[in-house]
């Protein structure tokens, strides 16, 4: 099959989450079957890959016709098409998502028109490719990209796409991009960006409305459910817990709001569940600095843990260079670091949390259990634990974890380290309020390292308890936290008493296989 993937990311070009790294571990699996691929992204100026200039578009947007430059190039034997504009993607727009309350601009309006401009502009280069090859499926990610299939089901000018085999992948339903359909206040609007849907009637786009504004509102991330052939999510478990309205006061995120669209894909046999996968040789323990597999894992641990304190201030200075640390966490770094002996660092058990840390992903910590925030208890605890991430929590956790000896904070993300600190713990920590899939459990997996994990979407479907990881649940925020701590309590107890137990477990972690090539076969057979 000939197939279009359409995303704001992919590994190895620009890449912000785990989004980046499904469509490159769809793609390179969708190439190794036979199967041809064609990437579509925004040229960000971070990309650095060599291109040349493929064709030049003209496109009316904003109420003008605008010419956008298409630049083809390369990336690991995957042909990719970058969009290129002065106006959307280079100066203060540069980067690959805008945070547009530093501009001083309305929620979310500097990323909204971006990607309006990105989704028509894709739309318009799939119909040029239509013209000179037969594209079996287009293949779009998330709400960035949700118009375009939206433009190829109701605009006349894409009437050409229009029956191709159209998927859209819900990686998280959290962002669904929603944006006033007139301009209103200081906000400009859908209309603003394609004034000639003003002909269709506010009546024909119902579908693709957001159903709880309380003005007109496009909401490009259900335009593009009620827009594609077939809808899928990145777990069955994910797929099952969306079609559910939320339920705050039990701490439950379901449809955020678009459920009943949902369910209804469910009952039509429209919307399914495929887990992620991830890349085994990039995530490969027998790569390590100690090399080391499932027959020797009990080794490769305390190896693994004597090279990371060995490398301790290489890395923090590694990170510094590369400006992939923040700098007030060097500090308390250095200064733990300066009194922790290698023999009482390798000795006593490591748990690692790599995370971004934001309220979905770490808000647990924050709970109070018995008095004192979880964060307060990992420092009683008899053991190190590691935290390496970066997001809008890292100043409220380094002021938590700056006291404690024992926990050290990387603010920063670097992918040696990731790899190296699930070489050496134990466990790592995963108190998601909702995981659409999750890799990270899946990488830790790879290296051994035991997972102890929120029972939510994708964390449910990849981690067996007591098995290959370890799995809590709760009806409410205080609930989950008290299980959760309790979970770290009886893994480690279970390390101390049962060592051969952790060390079989960490095994049929290893054992467990997360490559592409299941749920690319999956994704392939919705494409024929």
């Amino acid at each position: 099959m000939n197939i279009v993937e359409i995303s704001s990311e992919c590994s190895g070009l620009a890449q912000r989450g785990g989004l980046g790294s499904v469509v490159w571990g769809l793609c390179d699996a969708f190439t190794r079957t036979q199967h041809s691929v064609t990437l579509i992204m925004p040229y960000y100026k971070e990309i650095t890959l060599q291109a040349r200039m493929y064709s030049e578009l003209k496109i009316f947007f904003g109420g003008e016709d605008t010419a956008v430059s298409v630049f083809e190039t390369t990336h690991a034997g995957i042909r990719t098409f970058l969009i290129y504009s002065d106006n959307f993607f280079r100066g203060e727009y540069g980067d690959v998502y805008i945070d547009s309350g530093k501009l001083g601009r309305g929620y979310f309006e500097d990323d909204a028109k971006r990607f309006a401009f990105f989704s028509l502009a894709a739309a318009h280069l799939v119909l040029h490719l239509s013209h000179k090859e037969k594209i079996d499926a287009i293949h779009c990610h998330d709400w960035h990209t949700g118009l375009v299939l939206f433009f190829a089901k109701i605009h006349p000018l894409f009437e050409n796409i229009r029956n191709i085999k159209r998927l859209f992948t819900i990686h998280n339903l959290e962002y669904q991009g929603t944006r006033p359909y007139r301009a209103m206040q200081n906000l400009r609007g859908f209309l603003d960006w394609f004034p000639n849907f003003s002909t269709l009637g506010i009546n024909s786009l119902v579908p693709y409305l957001d159903p709880h504004t309380d003005v007109p509102c496009i909401n490009p991330l259900r335009a593009a459910i009620h827009s594609a052939s077939v809808v899928t999510t990145v777990s069955p478990s994910y797929a099952e817990e969306i079609c559910r309205a939320d339920v705050p006061e039990e701490d439950f995120l379901g449809g955020r709001g678009l459920e009943k669209d949902l369910l209804a894909l469910f009952k039509e046999k429209r919307l399914k569940g495929i887990v992620n996968g991830i890349d085994p040789e990039f995530y490969d323990p027998e790569k390590m600095p100690y090399a080391y597999s499932v027959k020797n894992r009990d080794a490769g641990i305390l190896e693994s843990r004597r090279v990371l304190y060995n490398s301790f201030l290489s890395i923090v200075e590694n990170m510094l260079k590369t400006q992939s640390l923040i700098e007030p966490s060097e500090v308390a770094l250095r200064e733990k670091f300066s009194v922790l002996t290698r023999s009482v660092f390798c000795e006593r058990p490591l748990i690692a949390l790599v995370s971004r840390l934001t309220g979905q992903k770490i808000r647990q910590f924050f709970e109070s259990v018995s008095g004192k925030n979880l964060f307060a208890h990992l420092s009683s605890l008899p053991a190190h634990t590691v935290i390496l991430g970066k997001g809008d929590l890292l100043r409220q956790v380094r002021e938590e974890t700056h006291s404690a000896k024992n926990i050290f904070l990387f603010g920063g993300f670097d992918d040696n380290l990731e790899k190296l600190l699930y070489a050496a713990s134990d466990f790592m920590l995963m108190p998601s309020e909702f995981e659409p899939c999750g890799t990270s459990q899946m990488k830790a997996m790879r290296y051994g390292c035991l997972p102890i994990a929120s029972a939510v979407g994708g964390l449910k479907d990849t981690i067996q308890p007591k098995y290959n990881g370890f799995l809590y649940s709760g009806n409410s925020v205080n609930a989950k936290a008290t299980a959760f701590l309790k979970e770290i309590q009886e893994a480690l107890s279970l390390l101390e008493k049962k060592p051969k137990a952790i060390l079989t477990m960490q095994q049929n972690a290893m054992r467990t296989n997360f490559g592409w090539e299941s749920p690319a076969r999956e994704y392939l057979e919705l494409m024929a």
